[in-house]
């Protein structure tokens, strides 16, 4: 986020010093969370599962590192603001928002009770997958398609309205029909599911019309297929959530496999095949090196096994929860039956899972191999500049 700030704006980073400062905080206060985890201190609560104090850390951290984008973005030279941008800085300042809503009220010395937790952590989640996660998602869309088609983005106003319909309407989609909750608001929760499915359709038509002609112009066609799977995934992850709000269907599916296959055909799908290939556009212009090479283990290797593993699961997932389901609702079928039916995917997706781990490992590999490289060469011409003075 903080690249496509300075390169949109054509300005240099400012307050380095904090910005490093809060990126120290931040992952200090991450390992004392998963340690606590691992300690088995957690709360229960999905994106919120860390102990409350961690989250006091986080927002301290976070204040400084958006602080710092803040005063970025502010002193930049292009004072145009691009599409990417509005989605960027709207996830980038809905989270603390949302952070700190969340984790005053359920960490609070006198939390809030009974139905109220479910809704305030149905509102969290919603809003962290839709518009905090999801906004990132669609800021990389809006900036990698027009750099890698080569062309403007079709209609600007069209990612305005959708900006619109997913702010208003991404954070109250988590809440499920066959909670112990008031008719009306999974009912509600289904509506804003309808809208944000029509957001997504509008961003793919703009986006579609964008891309239009482009296979010859891309300077990257290999990342800009990639570019239109990961689009792919977020307009099909929010068309099956709406269909699997829809009253008749929510009962069948909420609870099963199928909201599992959701989370991870937006959030690896979507979102980590974007940042992804935003590593790889990124890099080579930040480090002035080549990128990471290309052959077995190189960037093709790496993002192939990621898209097929993150496919693969949420495929998996989604199927299998309709099966689970629709054993779930047969009466005449015993629990072991149920059991016997779902296991059969969840051996599938572990096999997409192995493959997302591989893509990860692979990655990290690589990344630290450049990293050495680049000490040891900057080593060195230190060592030679030093000689050079001296003689």
């Amino acid at each position: 986020m903080l690249w496509m700030t300075m390169r949109l704006g054509q300005v240099k980073l400012r307050g380095p010093g904090f910005l490093f400062l809060g990126t120290v905080l931040w992952n200090i206060a991450l390992v004392v969370g998963i340690v606590r985890l691992m300690g088995g201190s957690q709360s229960g609560y999905a994106f919120l599962s860390m102990p409350g104090f961690v989250y006091t850390m986080l927002f301290t951290a976070y204040a400084l590192i958006g602080g710092i984008m803040l005063l970025t973005f502010f002193k930049r030279q292009d004072r145009e603001i691009y599409p990417s941008q509005w989605f960027t800085y709207a996830s980038i300042y809905w989270f603390p928002w949302m952070l700190t809503a969340a984790s005053s009220a359920l960490f609070a010395s006198e939390p809030t009770r009974g139905l109220a937790q479910a809704v305030v952590h149905g509102w969290y989640a919603s809003g962290m997958i839709t518009i905090v996660l999801g906004f990132v998602g669609i800021a990389l869309l809006q900036y990698l398609v027009p750099k890698l088609a080569r062309r403007d983005l079709h209609n600007s106003n069209l990612s305005a309205f959708a900006f619109w319909v997913l702010l208003l309407f991404g954070g109250f989609t988590g809440l499920l029909q066959a909670q112990a909750l008031p008719a009306w608001v999974g009912t509600l929760s289904g509506i804003c599911n309808a809208f944000v499915a029509f957001a997504w359709i509008v961003l793919t038509v703009n986006l579609w019309k964008t891309l239009q002609g482009t296979d010859t112009d891309s300077s990257d066609p290999f990342a800009l297929n990639l570019v239109r799977l990961a689009a792919l995934c977020g307009l099909l992850g929010s068309l099956l959530n709406f269909w699997g709000s829809r009253p008749g269907v929510a009962e069948t599916l909420q609870f099963t496999l199928y909201l599992q296959g959701i989370y991870w055909l937006q959030l690896f799908g979507f979102v980590g095949t974007l940042l992804l290939v935003a590593v790889y556009h990124f890099l080579p212009r930040i480090s002035d090196r080549e990128n990471i090479s290309s052959g077995l283990f190189g960037w093709k290797a790496i993002m192939v096994l990621y898209v097929t593993g993150s496919i693969l699961v949420s495929l998996v997932y989604v199927l299998g929860g309709r099966v689970q389901g629709t054993t779930l609702a047969d009466g005449n079928r015993s629990f072991l039956d149920v059991q016997s039916a779902t296991m059969s995917f969840i051996r599938i997706s572990t096999i997409g899972e192995l493959l997302v781990f591989l893509a990860a490992a692979v990655l990290v590999i690589n990344l630290a191999i450049r990293f050495v490289s680049y000490l040891v060469g900057y080593v060195v011409c230190c060592l030679n500049c030093k000689n050079e003075s001296a003689q």
